[in-house]
């Protein structure tokens, strides 16, 4: 299960955040999983007190936001997220000339400290 590493690195660097913003403990850490990042959000979401344990995120919540497939057409020059149209078409204008243009990051969007 590799979102127990993930989730280390994760506390690994709130940590380094929260020391340097002399914050006290964290109480709540936001993150945007994207649905081509490979990690299963359940899974990091379990593993996540796990890796806090005994670090100033150790009672912080984890807040996580699903980042959505993004495409960017070839024949509009648009990006758009969600599903495809039916054939695999662009939803604005039917184009099937298409590639992906987002959802494979995993980022730490924000930290709530005391």
């Amino acid at each position: 299960m590799h979102e127990l590493s993930i989730a280390m690195a994760l506390i690994d660097q709130v940590q380094r955040i929260a020391r340097r913003e002399s914050a006290a403990r964290v109480v709540t850490v936001r993150i945007r999983v994207g649905c081509l990042s490979g990690v299963d959000a359940e899974a990091l979401g379990f593993c996540f007190p796990l890796a806090a344990r005994g670090s100033l995120a150790e009672s912080a919540r984890l807040e996580i936001d699903a980042e959505p497939m993004q495409w960017y057409c070839i024949g509009c020059r648009r990006l758009f997220s969600g599903p495809l149209l039916a054939g695999g078409g662009c939803p604005a204008c039917g184009s099937p000339d298409h590639h992906p243009a987002g959802g494979s990051d995993l980022t730490l969007e924000s930290l709530e400290v005391a």
